[in-house]
């Protein structure tokens, strides 16, 4: 149990939990309509990943569980992100 959450956050189980919602949402829609893609909603997610995903690598201990949601929350959203910027920038 302390490998996944931090003694002094019970908060983050909830965010953790959440985290992993949004990202499963994302991978659901992975053919979803790139006019219903938030280009500064899917920055945001993409950006969060990537750099909490950084930070669970360089906290005492190690978080590995925290990094693993936040690479599927980055790949997921950076998939969006990608076909968002192809369709209205570059066709």
């Amino acid at each position: 149990m302390y490998a996944c959450f931090p003694p002094r956050a019970p908060m983050s189980k909830t965010h953790f939990s959440s985290k992993w919602m949004i990202s499963g949402a994302s991978f659901l829609e992975l053919d979803r309509p790139t006019d219903k893609i938030s280009l500064a909603q899917y920055s945001a997610l993409t950006l969060t990943g990537f750099f909490f995903s950084r930070y669970a690598l360089l906290v005492t201990p190690i978080n590995y569980t925290l990094c693993s949601v936040n690479i599927a929350l980055f790949g997921s959203s950076a998939w969006h992100l990608g076909r968002k910027v192809k369709a209205d920038f570059m066709t």
